[in-house]
C-alpha cells in the first residue's frame, strides 16, 4: 500500500524538518535526505540568534525539531547525501540515494516526495560595487548573525565598530542580478541593527535602503528601531564601497533630497538576498520538475505552493519563493498533510 511506504523528504532546513516531524506524528515513515553533514539549514549553518519579528531565540524553534527528528524511529536520516535517481510511478517511486563522500548508493521506495531544498544567500562578490571579498569589514547579514550569537561584533583588526552601515537589497530588486524582492531582508537587517545597538551602546547605525518592506508584525521592528534605538535611515542607492586603508567610504545618492553622499564607516553589512541554490536546480533535473524564470521550483498553481508540476511530488519552503522561517514551517506542515492525503487516496488503487 502507498500509505505503508515512507515519504522521501529532500532537505533538512526548517520546512523539511517540520514536514518530517509532522509525517512521523501521523505514523508515516520518513526518509530524510540532507546534502550537508548537519541538519537545520540556514538557521544552524549561519548560527541564527534571534528570529524576527518576535525576537525569539532560534533554539526555541529549531531545537525541538532537531530533537524530534533525531529521536523518532520513524525518521531515517541520510546526511551528506543526495538523491541520484528517481523513477517509477507516483505512489511507488524508486529512489537511489548517493553519498557526497563516495560511499555506497542505497535504493529505496517512497510513496511520495517533499522537496525542501531551501535557499542560498546572494554572493555579493558578483557585484563589484560593494567590495565584498576584497575590502575588510564588508560582511553579509548571514555572517553578522554568528557574531551576534557570540555576543562580539568586531572588525578584522579586533576593534569594535563605532559607525556601521547596513545596505539593503544587495543582489535583490536589480535586473543585473536578481529582480525579485527577498521579503525578509529588510526585517532581518533591522532586527540585527537593534541587536547590535543593545550590544554596542554607542554605535552609530545607518540603514541605506531602496524601500522599507516590513509587512504585518514586522513593521513594529521598523518603528522601534527609530523611536527606541535611534537608528538612522537613508533612502538611497549605493554606487561604491571603497576601502581607504583605514575605513570604508560609502558613496551613493540620497534619493529623497536628490543629492550625493560620501560617508566613512568602520563596518558595512550587506543585506544579501535569497536565491535558489544549486541543490534546487539539481533536484529539479533528477525529479523532472519545472523551474520558473527565476530558478525557483514552479508549483502547479501560482498561489498554492504545495503541489508541484508532477503528481506525488510536493514543495515546501524557500525552494519555491523567498519566505520567512515562520512561513517555511507552515509550508512544511502543509506539504506533510498533502503527502499523507495523497498516500491514503492512492492506496486503494494500488491494492486492486
Amino acid at each position: 500500500m502507498a500509505e505503508d511506504l515512507p515519504v522521501l523528504v529532500v532537505g533538512a532546513g526548517p520546512s523539511g524538518l517540520r514536514a518530517a516531524v509532522d509525517l512521523a506524528e501521523f505514523g508515516t515513515k520518513v526518509i530524510l535526505v540532507e546534502k550537508r553533514n548537519e541538519l537545520g539549514g540556514a538557521p544552524i549553518r549561519w548560527k541564527y540568534k534571534l528570529l524576527a519579528p518576535e525576537l525569539r531565540p532560534a533554539e526555541e524553534v529549531m531545537g525541538p525539531l532537531l530533537s524530534s527528528v533525531g529521536s523518532n524511529p520513524l525518521i531515517a536520516v541520510h546526511k551528506d547525501a543526495f538523491v541520484d535517481v528517481c523513477d517509477g510511478p507516483p505512489g511507488n517511486f524508486r529512489v537511489v540515494i548517493g553519498r557526497n563522500d563516495g560511499g555506497a548508493f542505497v535504493e529505496k521506495r517512497a510513496s511520495s516526495i517533499i522537496v525542501a531544498t531551501g535557499f542560498e544567500h546572494f554572493d555579493a562578490r558578483v557585484d563589484p560595487r560593494y567590495s565584498y571579498g576584497r575590502a575588510p569589514n564588508v560582511i553579509g547579514i548571514n555572517e553578522l548573525e554568528g557574531m551576534l550569537k557570540e555576543g562580539r561584533v568586531v572588525g578584522h583588526d579586533g576593534k569594535v565598530p563605532k559607525r556601521v552601515a547596513f545596505i539593503f537589497c544587495v543582489g535583490s530588486r536589480d535586473k543585473a542580478t536578481n529582480p525579485w524582492c527577498c521579503t525578509v531582508c529588510c526585517g532581518v537587517s533591522i532586527k540585527q541593527a537593534i541587536e547590535m545597538k543593545e550590544l554596542i551602546k554607542d554605535v552609530q547605525l545607518y540603514m541605506i535602503y531602496m524601500d522599507i518592506r516590513t509587512t504585518g508584525q514586522w513593521e513594529k521592528l521598523y518603528w522601534d528601531s527609530m523611536e527606541k534605538y535611534g537608528i538612522n535611515y537613508i533612502r538611497g542607492r549605493v554606487a561604491e564601497v571603497y576601502f581607504t586603508g583605514e575605513k570604508l567610504l560609502v558613496k551613493g545618492e540620497d534619493t529623497l533630497v536628490r543629492g550625493p553622499f560620501e560617508v566613512l564607516f568602520d563596518m558595512v553589512v550587506l543585506a544579501v538576498g535569497i536565491e535558489p541554490g544549486p541543490g534546487t536546480k539539481k533536484i529539479a533535473g533528477t525529479l523532472g520538475l519545472q523551474l520558473n524564470e527565476n530558478g525557483f521550483l514552479a508549483p502547479m498553481h501560482p498561489n498554492i505552493h504545495t503541489e508541484s508540476t508532477k503528481e506525488g511530488i510536493f514543495l515546501a519552503g524557500c525552494c519555491v519563493t523567498p519566505m520567512s522561517i515562520e512561513e517555511s514551517l507552515a509550508e512544511g506542515s502543509a506539504a506533510a498533510m498533502a503527502a499523507v492525503k495523497f498516500g491514503r487516496r492512492l492506496a486503494p488503487k494500488l491494492e486492486v
